[in-house]
Formats: structure tokens, sequence, C-alpha cells
């Protein structure tokens, strides 16, 4: 199998030496190495199968050049590795469509799960058309700015943690606003001020992200999967990830890079409801 092309650019107050397990992907790619500000240089230029972004704690500066490089290459998946562990960050990744989030350190087994995933992704790349740049426009995180305007209420961060835990769960609106001690229609506010997205659309696409992730499994059934991800109804599921995806369960399983197309909230909240019956 022909070694991946590995673009790894460093931040340059990342840490020196170069990280221990940097050698997990430097084994199995073909690394270029370069720093944040060589990236607009002709050495640069080229198909990259892959490309890293390798950051301590990202700055604004910093993560704009990450929709940049993907507008520049919009057929390459981006990592974005880092040893921040921020929500707001993470909502930020899935937004600007960054192909995995890694925290450092990072394991052997995430490092080989992570490529075994981006390699699936290339061939799938290799065998369609070539994909047409998308404006990625999504804010950067609070935590990124120098002075953020608003920053997210500390209870906020409860709904997030509890819809890691439980998503397989039915996760009514107004259960999550009790948790957070908010009215629902303060949290619905508020929440949507904070992650530029609605509950019942981060939801929805949590859900189906853990979905794509089960799929991998050859041994479960999609059946299995839905209710795993808090879907009773298979059928219903398999409509809800064709919205959010662009392709039905079994289509994904088969060619996992299929692109994605955005979830309306009117969607998220029909999908989410049925979930939670």
């Amino acid at each position: 199998m022909v070694p991946l092309q590995l673009l790894w650019v460093n931040d340059c107050n990342a840490a020196v030496p170069r990280e221990a397990w940097v050698a997990g992907f430097a084994a199995a790619c073909r690394l270029h190495e370069i720093e944040i500000t060589q990236l607009s240089d002709r050495e640069t230029a080229g198909d990259w199968d892959l490309i890293a972004f390798n950051f301590d704690y990202p700055e604004m500066a910093q993560l704009k050049r990450i929709p940049e490089t993907k507008r520049r290459w919009p057929s390459a998946p981006i990592l974005l590795l880092t040893a921040q562990c921020s929500l707001e960050l993470a909502v930020w990744a899935l937004r600007v469509r960054v192909f995995d989030l890694l925290i450092k350190p990072i394991a052997p087994e995430e490092i080989e799960h992570c490529l075994q995933r981006v390699a699936q992704a290339v061939h799938a790349r290799r065998s369609q058309s070539e994909r047409q740049p998308q404006t990625l426009l999504a804010p950067m995180p609070a935590e990124a700015r120098y002075r953020p305007h608003t920053a997210p209420s500390l209870r906020l961060g409860h709904s997030l943690t509890h819809i890691s835990k439980h998503y397989g769960q039915p996760l009514p609106e107004s259960q999550i606003a009790r948790l957070c001690q908010m009215s629902p229609s303060r949290f619905c506010r508020e929440f949507k001020a904070a992650y530029g997205l609605t509950y019942v659309e981060y939801l929805a696409r949590y859900r189906i992200e853990q979905a794509k992730r089960l799929l991998n499994n050859p041994a479960m059934s999609i059946a299995d999967v839905a209710a795993a991800v808090g879907f009773n109804d298979p059928s219903y599921f398999t409509r809800v990830f064709r919205r959010v995806t662009g392709v039905s369960p079994s289509a994904h399983r088969e060619c996992p890079a299929a692109p994605e197309v955005s979830l309306t909230a009117r969607e998220g909240a029909a999908g989410t409801s049925a979930a939670a019956v």
C-alpha cells in the first residue's frame, strides 16, 4: 500500500523536541514537516493526502489557517492535534469539517484508528471526482479570542457533557434545561448564542457522528447502531442520517467519506423528538 502523503504543520510554539507519539504518524506516512508560517511557500504545493495541524494551545490567527487550508486542498482530510481539551473547540472543529480532533498526548491505538479512517477516506476520494472548495464561515471559538465578546455560561457545559455520556437515551430539551438550571426558552437562546447551533441540531449531529463511528464495525447491524445512538425506529434513523450526511447508513458504511449536508433546526427537532420517544 502506498504511504499517505502527510503535510505536518507545527505551531511555532509547539513542544520541542518533537513529541514521541509523532513517530506513529511518521511510520505510516511520508511526513513533510513545516512551521505554520511556511504554509504559503512553494514547497508546500502538491496533492497532499492528509494535513495535520499540531498545536498546543491554538490562538485565533492559527485556527484561521485551517479553513484557509481546506479551501486550498478541499479533498485532503485535516487533523487538529492540540493539548487544549475544550467543548467550544470541539464544536468549532465539527462545523469547519475538521476530519478528526486529537487531544495530546495521543495513544498509539488512537493514531492507528485515525489513520485507518483517513485511508478509507482517501481511497473513496480517489474513486470519486474532485470535490469543489466550500466557503467555511464558522466563527472562531471564544477561547481563541483575546477579548471574547460573549462567553458561554458555565452551566451550558453540563449539557454537552451530559449529551456525550447519555446520547443513546431520550434527551428532551426540557430535561437538559433543568439540568442547566434554566428555563427552556432561556436555555434555547443561550445554547444557540454560545455554540451557533440549536440544541436539537447539536444533538442530532452528535448522534449521527457517533453512528458513523459505529458503522465502521461490520458486526453491528444498522438497527443496532440506531438503537445505540438513541433512535428506536431504524427507518427514522435512516431518514435522519440521510438528511445529515446526504447518504444512507448502508451507503456510508461502504463509502465512509461521503460528503455531508447541513441539518436544519426543523429536521433536527424531528429527528431528536423521534429518538426520544
